[in-house]
């Protein structure tokens, strides 16, 4: 049975990028009213064909992971967020060679052939106030987040509160 394990990722550290792009947002592009805040997570999609996702999972994790300075959640079969954000997917709509490369990596010099793809995308969490949350994020993708050229975004469906698996 085929199974999609999602890994999401964020650094435990002040990241650099999430700041500058708040700042961007704050400073230059007019935002100031309605961004609280800005973060970002990395999301590799893993779709395995067999194995015990939980334990692929965890071996997942720890090969992706830097537990220096990163923190996970994983989910199985689902892509859902806390509440508080609007999260913003982007990825690239041509080749992703990250993606392949890891895809790569897992299968052949870590032996794990049950891994059919992966998908990476990141995910921006923006903390908006006020009304027209979903039309202010897709105004900040648009505006920053993408490069219309080669990526792609989805404003993914509002939180739920379950599935979650802190490693």
């Amino acid at each position: 049975m085929s199974h999609k394990i999602n890994l999401r990722v964020w650094l435990s550290i002040p990241d650099a990028e999430a700041v500058t792009v708040k700042n961007t947002l704050v400073r230059r592009m007019g935002f100031q009213d309605v961004l609280v805040d800005v973060k970002k997570e990395r999301l590799f999609s893993i779709e395995v064909d067999s194995g015990n996702p939980e334990e692929l999972a965890k071996s997942f994790a720890k090969e992706l992971v830097n537990e220096n300075k990163e923190d996970s959640i994983v989910l199985f079969d689902e892509l859902i967020f806390e509440g508080g954000y609007v999260p913003v997917k982007v990825a690239l709509h041509i080749e992703d060679g990250e993606a392949i490369s890891t895809r790569e990596r897992l299968r052949n010099r870590l032996g794990f052939k049950n891994v059919v793809d992966v998908k990476k995308a990141t995910i921006w969490k923006l903390y908006i106030k006020g009304q027209n949350q979903e039309r202010v994020a897709k105004e900040i993708a648009e505006g920053l987040l993408i490069n219309p050229h080669k990526d792609s975004y989805e404003i993914l469906a509002k939180p739920k509160d379950y599935g979650l698996i802190a490693y």
